[in-house]
């Protein structure tokens, strides 16, 4: 029986364009309305999540920063954190300090997104509202962040010469972008299915009794752990070779397909969006 759905965002309930894909959104509403948990699961931040979340009409749990924090936004409050020790982010900052280089830490929901300093390309193109500059951050900053972003071509070289890819309690992903690269920095080994295990024992559900969809390389435990699996028909061989059931190449609504795989066999719930 199944009381939970784990789905995946990027490349599984959104679109290559990061769209909500919109008939796998109302099935996935229609399943909540009938008891079963939904729960979004997803690399991304805290609040694009939450925006997602919100955007779709449902509440309750989600798991986001790659497994790394959970929130419920039914009870309005976190049930999970694994996040980088403040006392190491402490150090980091006050490096970018050093070399004049912002850093953006993630601390939570109720929490403010915190910088040491906004570049003019912050200014100009990515402010959001709640965006704080706190002057002396590497001082005052107490809550471990789940994750900590910082961005240059020279400044990562520097920042990876000083620090290394990894610590006893960081790791480091750098990302390309066009005249640029990004660090994200979080905690070692991070894993959405930490989080998942967390959720199962606070709301007593057995693992056997979740199905999780999901396309990337960042979904494979996940999609190993759950009772029920699908994979993305074009996502990662990794991901689709720990699934139950691969969807369709090319389909423009992939979960609704894994939903009409996974509901006759393992729960007997009517989708009127079928």
């Amino acid at each position: 029986m199944i009381r939970a759905i784990t789905c995946d965002l990027d490349g599984t309930l959104l679109d290559h364009e990061a769209r909500i894909r919109p008939k796998s959104a109302q099935a996935l509403v229609e399943l909540s309305r009938q008891g079963v948990m939904v729960i979004l699961a997803s690399g991304r931040s805290w609040r694009t999540v939450l925006r997602i979340q919100r955007a779709l009409g449902l509440v309750g749990p989600i798991i986001t920063h790659n497994g790394a924090y959970g929130y419920d936004s039914a009870q309005q409050r976190e049930w999970y954190r694994h996040g980088v020790p403040a006392s190491r982010a402490r150090q980091f900052v006050s490096w970018a300090d050093e070399v004049q280089v912002m850093v953006r830490c993630y601390l939570g929901a109720h929490q403010p997104v915190v910088y040491n300093r906004f570049d003019l390309a912050h200014q100009l193109c990515w402010m959001r509202p709640e965006d704080r500059l706190i002057p002396n951050l590497a001082d005052s900053l107490s809550t471990d962040p789940l994750e900590i972003f910082l961005s240059g071509l020279d400044a990562v070289d520097q920042f990876i010469a000083r620090f290394g890819m990894r610590g006893d309690d960081y790791e480091l992903t750098v990302f390309p972008h066009v005249g640029y690269r990004e660090v994200n920095i979080c905690a070692p080994r991070v894993d959405k299915v930490e989080a998942l295990e967390e959720l199962c024992r606070l709301w007593d559900i057995n693992p056997r009794d979740v199905l999780a969809l999901g396309d990337g390389a960042n979904d494979v435990r996940m999609l190993a752990w759950a009772g029920r699996a699908v994979a993305i028909g074009d996502g990662n061989p990794l991901a689709q070779a720990e699934a139950d059931f691969v969807t369709s190449r090319g389909n423009p609504e992939p979960v609704l397909e894994g939903l009409l795989w996974a509901l006759p066999r393992y729960l007997s719930l009517p989708l009127s969006s079928a």
